[in-house]
């Protein structure tokens, strides 16, 4: 009994470990960040982090900082909406990419795995947003600060000693290779930031110009292509939260709501705006420039000019770690409202643009009564060139739109494009018919003239290509009434036009080929052959016209000038067949 006890308590910790029990098995961590986490270790992470999460986690390079080295970004997740997270600015402030770092992992083992983090679920949220990490924002600044000057040129080394202060030790540099304070270039009250040395420093030397640090312009450049909902820069001293530059109104208390909501999570106190921001930051900037919200948390607790020690990071990580879901839950919520309203306005403009493509309905349809009506007039032209501009413009609002809300105004503008089309081609078979119209004219000339000859025949076989043509392009005309119309106008006429002559061009076309034989001696067997079919035509030509003129009463007469010349080309062929 012992024993089958036994067996069955190991057969039930062998499923347990399968994980058959409780979904599927939980990822290894990828990221270690209880270590000096350098920029080299970083990029190899993120390699790792990609492999093991194909389709969740990609990255790319978005810059080089000023030394060449790249600057990584970092998605998780699938959706239309994004924010941004990101760490280092400061050099000696590193643990916050410790922090992105495992944020990236945990998030993407918590939607592997179908878990949540404090309750946010990761899966849903991660479906509906893709978040962007930049880890590490100021890798030479990072670098210098853990390694000292050993990574860098020689030649440059007495410079970077000089922006210390003299000092080889580099544990307090916070600016970024070239000595300028990244978290001082964005271009928000630039102009007024105080405190400045006014010249390359360890730290807050905001640069000659904004933006002109090569770390900065990547981030300003990725932040313009990825458009995200909300901002989070992560730094290190003081586990207070900025979150406020210059909003007022409704801005003012959305942001706030936001900002109180991190603060509870993480138990950080939140900075409240001074008679004069400081300015300069990242989240100023973002504020400033997007008029969306941005934060600004400090991890650890103060601890003067150095890095927060690695043993700090255990509470860091425990007051943020639902932080990004939760800025990506919310930020999909502000993108679906904002998508809503630019939606319902995009919807209103494209409706309107389209409703010239209405307009042409009637003029292909309703006003077409007879076939006096089948006239394209400048009007109509004028109507369809607009409705073409329109849908033009209509396609360029939509595009711009998320792709998931696309679909039912790309529905209208496909609608709107048939509609037109149906426009162009009732235009398409007025000039078609025009042209069978002039063609038939043409030949009718020498019907009229009597004349018999290759020029007849040319006109012939022209006129017969030209309905072949034009019953192609008006049987695609919207509307079987309105085919109907158009082939009494143009089909009809055209037909008895060739009918009127088909008997007399082929008898004429009968007798050059019974010339032919008789030049060459053929056969007279196949001579009489030929005689005999022309006879037979003459008959065919008179029973085919009787036939004709009870549908179209007059349409088909007699032809007896050309009666009268094929009957003269009959006698003259030099010939001792008999006639029957």
């Amino acid at each position: 009994m012992f024993l089958r006890s036994k067996a069955i308590f190991l057969l039930l910790f062998a499923v347990l470990a399968l994980g058959l029990f409780g979904g599927e098995r939980a990822a290894a961590n990828t990221v270690n960040p209880n270590q000096t986490y350098s920029y080299e270790t970083m990029v190899s992470d993120i390699q790792k982090l990609a492999a093991a999460y194909p389709g969740l986690v990609t990255y790319k390079v978005i810059g080089k900082s000023e030394y060449g080295r790249d600057i990584y970004a970092v998605s998780v997740g699938k959706g239309p909406s994004t924010v941004f997270i990101n760490g280092s600015h400061h050099a000696r402030e590193w643990l916050t990419t410790n922090l992105n770092m495992y944020m990236i992992d945990q998030y993407a083992k918590a939607y592997q795995s179908g878990t949540s983090i404090n309750g946010l679920a990761a899966r849903p949220i991660l479906d509906n947003t893709t978040m962007w990490f930049v880890p590490m924002v100021n890798p030479d600044g990072v670098t210098l600060q853990q390694y000292g000057l050993g990574r860098f040129p020689s030649k440059d080394h007495s410079a970077l000693i000089n922006m210390n202060g003299g000092s080889t030790n580099f544990k307090r540099w916070k600016a970024n290779g070239k000595g300028v304070d990244l978290n001082r270039q964005y271009n928000a009250g630039w102009s007024t930031i105080v405190s400045n040395p006014g010249r390359p420093y360890y730290q807050n030397f905001k640069g000659y110009s904004p933006h002109s640090s090569a770390e900065t312009k990547a981030i300003v450049n990725f932040v313009g292509s990825t458009q995200p909902e909300m901002a989070v820069s992560y730094h290190s001293s003081g586990q207070i939260l900025f979150w406020n530059y210059k909003q007022s109104g409704s801005i003012y208390d959305r942001d706030h709501r936001y900002a109180k909501e991190i603060g509870r999570m993480t138990g950080y106190r939140l900075i409240y705006p001074g008679p004069n921001p400081s300015g300069g930051g990242l989240t100023d900037w973002f504020i400033s420039a997007y008029k969306r919200p941005a934060f600004t948390p400090e991890i650890s607790p103060y601890v003067g000019e150095t890095n927060p020690p690695v043993s700090n990071f255990g509470a860091a990580w425990n007051q943020n770690k639902a932080v990004g879901l939760y800025v990506a839950r919310e930020g999909h919520a502000l993108y679906m409202s904002r998508v809503g309203q630019q939606v319902k306005t995009v919807t209103a403009q494209v409706n309107s643009l389209l409703s010239s493509t209405y307009s042409l309905l009637p003029l292909h349809t309703t006003n077409i009564r007879s076939t006096n009506d089948l006239v394209v007039s400048t009007a109509f032209r004028n109507l369809y060139n607009k409705a073409g501009a329109d849908i033009a413009s209509a396609e360029k609002l939509v595009i711009a739109l998320p792709a998931a809300q696309r679909s039912s105004l790309t529905a209208s503008i496909d609608n709107a494009k048939q509609r037109r089309l149906n426009a162009a081609r009732f235009i398409d078979a007025v000039k078609v018919g025009n042209e069978l119209e002039q063609q038939r004219a043409n030949l009718q000339v020498f019907i009229t003239n009597g004349v018999l000859n290759e020029a007849t025949f040319a006109e012939y076989e022209k006129l017969s290509s030209e309905i072949l043509r034009a019953d192609r392009t008006l049987s695609r005309v919207y509307g079987a009434a309105y085919r109907d119309l158009f082939r009494e106008k143009y089909i009809v006429p055209a037909k008895i036009t060739k009918e009127t002559v088909i008997f007399e061009i082929s008898r004429a076309l009968l007798l050059k080929e019974v010339q032919v034989l008789l030049a060459e001696k053929a056969d007279t067997a196949l001579i009489d052959e030929k005689l005999a079919m022309y006879d037979r035509l003459v008959v065919r030509s008179r029973t085919i016209k009787e036939a004709g003129n009870k549908l179209h009463p007059g349409k088909y007469p007699d032809l007896p000038v050309y009666e009268a010349v094929l009957e003269a080309a009959r006698k003259a062929l030099d010939s001792p067949v008999t006639i029957q």
